[in-house]
């Protein structure tokens, strides 16, 4: 009965109980990234929060195998300062896939487009190495709305937090590399019910009707800010 306790209902009710401050987190993230779609279907509105949920339940899952890999000595001399950095990587990359995401979005350029100018020769018009790296970086944070945002929820994942501390110290000391991801997986359980209101979006934002373009300025705000302030100039000052 101890065994249950500690190993389910534990990690169940600190979800639970801490589950407003994972809505008030993510609502950030994911309800401009929502409003910002073009298509606000309940299957693609449910899709897209399943997604963003499985990338959180994919951070949460490696961080119980590798905290409860390295044991008590996790518990005993985790570095807190490697801890904020962690976070201030996750801000970072959260807030560069939301810039991706809302950044408006080209056409596939047409067979031969820019290879050659006039007289056949080879055009030097287009974009330097640089360039065409930055674009494809872009297109792959923010060029498909189900990747954007499964990566949103794996960066948010990785966002310590106080409640993740507390599942990771508790993870750190399972007896298995097993049972340490379990108890990360349980934790993420209990907070599940907070996102259920999400589902029910598009009913809203169809009678409020919500302008897309004030939904992707919000989320390119919100992702500026979560690189510049929230993550380099942290890392900055900590130097």
């Amino acid at each position: 009965m101890t065994d249950i306790l500690t190993g389910v209902v534990e990690p169940v009710a600190l979800g639970f109980s801490t589950g407003t401050w994972c809505a008030m987190y993510c609502g950030p993230v994911l309800l401009p990234f929502l409003l910002s779609r073009d298509s606000t279907g309940y299957r693609r509105n449910a899709a897209l929060v399943g997604l963003f949920l499985s990338g959180r339940l994919a951070a949460y899952a490696g961080l119980g195998f590798a905290l409860a890999s390295l044991g008590l000595l996790a518990g005993a001399f985790f570095d807190p300062v490697l801890a904020r950095r962690v976070s201030y990587g996750a801000y970072i990359a959260c807030g560069l896939v939301l810039v991706a995401a809302a950044l408006p979005r080209r056409s596939a350029p047409c067979a031969g487009c820019g290879e050659r100018a006039a007289g056949g020769k080879p055009s030097r018009t287009g974009r330097s190495p640089a360039g065409r790296a930055f674009g494809a970086a872009v297109r792959f944070l923010g060029g498909d709305d189900r990747r954007s945002a499964f990566l949103s929820g794996l960066a948010v994942g990785f966002h310590v937090c106080p409640a993740f501390w507390t599942a990771a110290f508790r993870s750190a000391l399972s007896p298995t590399m097993l049972s340490g991801a379990a108890y990360f997986l349980l934790f993420y359980a209990g907070t599940l019910p907070f996102f259920v209101p999400l589902l029910g979006l598009p009913f809203l934002s169809r009678r409020n009707a919500p302008p897309v373009r004030i939904a992707r300025l919000t989320q390119l705000f919100v992702g500026a800010y979560f690189v510049v302030f929230a993550g380099l100039i942290p890392i900055l000052i900590a130097r």
